[in-house]
């Protein structure tokens, strides 16, 4: 009989409320669910993406905490199959990430497809690399998160499945319908893996589903917001003889106590026995929405609200909202113009930094992440705002030349040298015929052999990132 966890969305380093008990709670969430597989002798782990909350800048706390629990089960000889989420994967033109990492350090499989000049490979793992690996009679397929590419390259990835005894395809991918998420797709893009695979092991949204008794989403294993509390979600243990039998994991958590509480007057008696009513002694999150008047609100003491909530719960976190009523209007917002309101939610952003007025910019950046993918053309778009703003900075600085009428706002009678222009802003229309810039051939002397590259983002350079041929 086979048997075998799956997991997803752990998050480990998850600091929520940037509290450090709440990255202790992912922690153990994570350690548990080890444990579990290891008492139950299972024979492999899966981990459908986001294993970390960070994709990068991870701290040697979470990075510990990874390598502990994985190191109990490899101890066991339990190997740990794994998959990059949207919080794992590498940013853009960086190709080794943590979860590479930790392959390289015999911890975990880390599954993905290869992409040369453009071009899928979908290898067996050697150790290192490859997209799938065989396992006593079980064939695990592993595909990361590619967000908008997802559809384009799921199925071009399927038409190189093959199928070999229990067969298993995993990825970090949601389902249009469960939740409204980036990251999703619709499941019949997946239901037509059926007769190539038996079990579809997914990642990405924090509730848990089943489809078919083919498709599953085990959801996260902690509270990753609010919004989540009332979402079943865990891991699931599976067992194959004569079919598919699962069971979904609730794992413990983190109590949550959500309350909401009118204040006419600032009585703090009535309030505390109000929160007696509602005490848990679990050491929970509390989140309290007070509502009030305007003249009430400025009579209440925030602090001392806080400190007779810490009396009665005893919690690990208080957050407080206040929803003050002495309104005499409310805004009413057009969503017509979709594109107006994107454009103004852009430009706000960028007016706490000193880009310039680049949205439009910005808004074809988008574009060609959602269209092509074309890596030329972005990276012609970013070295155009970089030089852009440069441009803009010299026009300020210097005084000898008058300024070429290239360069956008540039005010009247401002001097510059005009050798110091590097390029003018880029015009959308630049980016027109676009050819990928050619790698430069590095020639090594006098060496008999490679030298040891230390920049790991750079060992790796083609695994993972996919390229629009």
């Amino acid at each position: 009989m086979l048997k075998f966890v799956h997991m997803a969305d752990v998050h480990l380093g998850y600091r929520q409320y940037n509290c450090e008990e709440r990255a202790i709670d992912f922690a153990q969430a994570f350690l548990s669910v080890i444990k579990f597989a290891i008492e139950r002798k299972v024979d492999f782990i899966l981990i459908a993406g986001d294993l970390f909350h960070k994709k990068s800048d991870i701290d040697p706390l979470t990075l510990a905490q990874a390598t502990k629990a994985l190191e109990k089960a490899k101890k066991a000889g339990i190997p740990v199959i794994a998959v990059e989420g949207n919080h794992d994967s590498t940013y853009f033109k960086e190709s080794f990430s943590w979860l590479d990492y930790l392959a390289k350090s015999g911890l975990i499989v880390n599954l993905k497809p290869n992409f040369d000049d453009g071009v899928m490979t979908v290898d067996e793992w050697d150790g290192e690399s490859g997209a799938f690996i065989d396992l006593d009679g079980v064939r695990i397929y592993g595909m990361k998160y590619y967000g908008a590419l997802t559809e384009k390259i799921l199925e071009e990835f399927s038409r190189k499945i093959k199928r070999k005894g229990f067969t298993i395809f995993m990825a970090h991918v949601g389902i249009e319908g469960y939740l409204n998420i980036y990251g999703c797709i619709s499941s019949n893009k997946l239901h037509r893996l059926k007769g190539k695979v038996d079990y579809i092991a997914l990642g990405h949204i924090h509730k848990s589903f089943v489809e078919d008794n083919f498709i599953f989403n085990p959801g996260s294993l902690e509270t990753c917001d609010i919004a989540e509390l009332d979402f079943r979600r865990g891991f699931f243990y599976v067992e194959v003889e004569d079919g598919i039998r699962y069971e979904l994991i609730e794992n413990n958590r983190r109590d949550f106590v959500l309350l909401n509480y009118k204040i006419d007057s600032p009585d703090y008696e009535e309030f505390r026995q109000f929160l007696i009513e509602h005490r848990r002694n679990t050491k929970p999150v509390v989140d309290l929405t007070i509502t009030t008047t305007k003249s009430v609100r400025k009579m209440l003491d925030e602090d001392r609200i806080k400190k007779i909530v810490k009396e009665i719960f005893d919690p690990i976190v208080v957050r407080i909202k206040w929803n003050v009523e002495d309104g005499f209007y409310s805004v009413k917002l057009n969503f017509e113009n979709k594109e107006s309101i994107e454009r103004n939610v852009i430009r706000q952003i960028l007016e706490n930094y000193d880009y310039g007025d680049i949205v439009d910019e910005v808004l074809r950046l988008k574009s060609i992440f959602c269209s092509s993918f074309n890596v030329a053309m972005v990276d012609r778009l970013v070295e155009d705002i970089v030089f852009g703003i440069e441009t803009k900075e010299t026009l300020a600085e210097t005084e000898e030349v008058k300024a070429p009428k290239l360069v956008k706002d540039v005010k009247p009678n401002v001097g510059v040298k005009a050798e110091k222009i590097k390029r003018p802003i880029l015009k959308l229309t630049d980016l027109v015929d676009v050819k990928p810039a050619k790698p430069r051939e590095k020639k090594i002397e006098n060496s008999e052999e490679e030298e040891e590259v230390w920049d790991w983002r750079k060992a790796y350079d083609k695994r993972g990132s996919a390229r629009k041929r």
